[in-house]
C-alpha cells in the first residue's frame, strides 16, 4: 500500500502561513503541500509519494529555483517526487488529458491524500470524479482531500486546512442509494453504513446512540431483501415489520452528518416497505410482487404471483396457507380450473364433489385464469432456463408480466372479497 498526495501547483506569489489541520499546526511555509506532508509526519504517518499537477508557469513561478516547492521537498528524503506537466488551456481535449494523468497517478490499492488548494475553474470536480473512479477500478482509499485557505490580504497568515473527504462520502451515498432504489440490492448500502461506522467508532473512540440504529436499519434492510430476493413468502411480513420499525427508530433519532442522506433515502422506500408489512398476506404480497417487478426481479414476480393466488384461495375456503397438504389442495384446484377455462383435457382431473362449487367460483374470473395460465407457463419458461419449445425472450417476459399485472392485481382482489 502507497499513500501518495497529489495536488495542484499554483502560479501566485504565496507568503509564508501556519497551516492547522484538526488541532496540529504544520511548520510555516508558503507551500501547502509542505504543510500537508509535515502534518502527516506530526501525526506519525508518512507521505510516501507526492505528485505535482503543473502548467509551464506554474513550474516557473513556483517550481523550479531558490526556495520553491521542489527544493522544499527535497528535505523530506522518504517521499519520491514526482512532476506531472499538465496545459493551462481551456478545451474538453485538455480535461480528458487531465483526467488520464490523475487516474494513471492511482495504482491498485493506493491511499489517495489530494490537495485541491490551488486547482483551478473545472480541476477540483474532475479530481473528485478522477478519485471516484479509481476507487471503483483500482479500488483505491481515500486519506484526505484538502484545502488551503489563503487570503493574501490579512496580516497575520494562520489558515486551516479544509478536510472535504466527506464528499467521497457524498458520492457513495448517491452510488449505494442509486443501486438501492433502481435494483434493490442493499449489500453496497449496508456495507457502506458498516465501514463509515466503524471509522467514526475509531475516531470517538466510543458508540453512539444513531450508529445504533442506523446499523440495525441496515441489518434488517438486508434482510427483507434477502427475502424477496429469494422468495421467502413466509418471511415477508415479519422482515418487513422489522425494517419499518427500523425506519421509524433512525426518523426519530438525531443523525450525524455523515448519515443525514438517509432521511433522503427513507422517503423512498418507507411507503414500499410499509406496503409490504400489511398484515394481511394478499395486500403484503401484492406489494412484494410489485416491488420486485419493478427492481428488475421478474423470476420472483411470477413465481410470487402463482403462489399469492394459491394463498388466496387458501385464505378464501379457511385453509392453511403454510400447510403442505392445503396448498396442494389448492393448486389441484387452480390447474383443474385453469384447465377448463381453457377447454383442454389436463392430467389433474377432476375435483371432489364437494370443491366443484369453488371451481365454478373461480371460473366466474375468466381474465384471472387467463393471466395465471400465462404467468404459470412463462414461470416455467424461466425456471427450466428456456429449455423448452419455443422459449420467450427475456424482453418479451418482462413485457408480459408488466401488461398483465394490473389486471391481476384487480382480479385477484376482487375475487379475495376482503376490505
Amino acid at each position: 500500500m502507497v499513500r501518495k498526495l497529489i495536488t495542484f501547483l499554483g502560479t501566485g506569489k504565496y507568503d509564508p502561513c501556519n497551516y492547522e489541520l484538526n488541532g496540529i499546526k504544520a511548520e510555516p511555509t508558503e507551500y501547502v503541500q509542505e504543510a500537508i506532508i509535515d502534518l502527516y509526519i506530526k501525526r506519525n504517518t508518512n507521505i510516501d509519494e507526492i505528485h505535482v499537477l503543473l502548467t509551464k508557469e506554474a513550474r516557473e513561478n513556483n517550481w523550479d529555483g531558490d526556495n520553491k516547492l521542489y527544493g522544499k521537498l527535497l528535505k523530506y528524503p522518504k517521499v519520491n517526487i514526482h512532476a506531472h506537466d499538465i496545459s493551462s488551456r481551456q478545451d474538453i481535449d485538455i480535461i480528458w488529458q487531465l483526467f488520464d494523468t490523475i487516474s494513471n497517478i492511482m495504482e491498485k490499492n493506493d491511499q489517495i491524500v489530494f490537495d485541491i488548494t490551488h486547482s483551478f475553474r473545472y480541476q477540483p470536480m474532475l479530481a473528485l470524479l478522477s478519485i471516484h473512479f479509481a476507487r471503483i477500478t483500482k479500488d483505491v482509499q481515500v486519506d484526505g482531500i484538502y484545502y488551503g485557505v489563503y487570503d493574501s490580504k490579512v496580516e497575520v497568515k494562520n489558515f486551516p486546512i479544509i478536510d472535504l473527504t466527506s464528499f467521497v462520502d457524498l458520492q457513495d451515498w448517491i452510488t449505494n442509494v442509486h443501486a438501492f432504489i433502481k435494483t434493490g440490492r442493499v449489500e453496497g448500502l449496508s456495507e457502506w453504513i458498516q465501514n463509515r461506522e466503524k471509522a467514526i467508532s475509531q475516531e470517538e473512540r466510543k458508540s453512539t446512540i444513531d450508529l445504533k440504529y442506523v446499523r440495525e436499519l441496515a441489518k434488517n434492510w438486508q434482510e427483507l431483501a434477502s427475502a424477496l430476493q429469494t422468495n421467502r413468502s413466509m418471511d415477508l411480513l415479519k422482515t418487513a415489520e422489522k425494517a419499518k420499525e427500523s425506519i421509524e427508530a433512525v426518523k426519530n433519532v438525531m443523525l450525524r452528518p455523515a448519515f443525514t442522506p438517509l432521511n433522503e433515502l427513507l422517503l423512498n422506500v418507507e411507503s414500499e416497505i410499509e406496503s409490504i408489512a400489511d398484515e394481511d398476506p394478499i395486500y403484503s404480497g401484492i406489494a412484494a410482487i410489485e416491488w420486485c417487478y419493478k427492481h428488475g426481479l421478474y423470476q420472483q414476480s411470477y413465481t410470487l404471483a402463482v403462489e399469492l393466488m394459491i394463498t388466496a384461495i387458501c385464505l378464501k375456503h379457511n385453509m392453511q396457507t403454510n400447510n403442505k397438504d392445503d396448498r396442494e389442495w389448492a393448486t389441484n384446484i387452480l390447474n383443474t380450473t385453469i384447465k377448463k377455462n381453457q377447454k383442454t383435457n389436463g392430467s389433474h382431473g377432476e375435483v371432489e364433489d364437494e370443491d366443484r362449487g369453488i371451481v365454478d367460483d373461480l371460473r366466474n374470473y375468466s381474465d384471472l385464469l387467463k393471466i395465471l395460465h400465462t404467468i404459470k407457463d412463462n414461470r416455467n419458461d424461466i425456471n427450466h432456463a428456456g429449455w423448452r419449445n419455443n422459449p420467450l425472450s427475456s424482453k418479451v417476459l418482462e413485457e408480459h408480466f408488466i401488461s398483465m399485472f394490473e389486471t391481476y392485481k384487480t382480479q385477484l382482489l376482487n375475487y379475495y372479497g376482503k376490505r
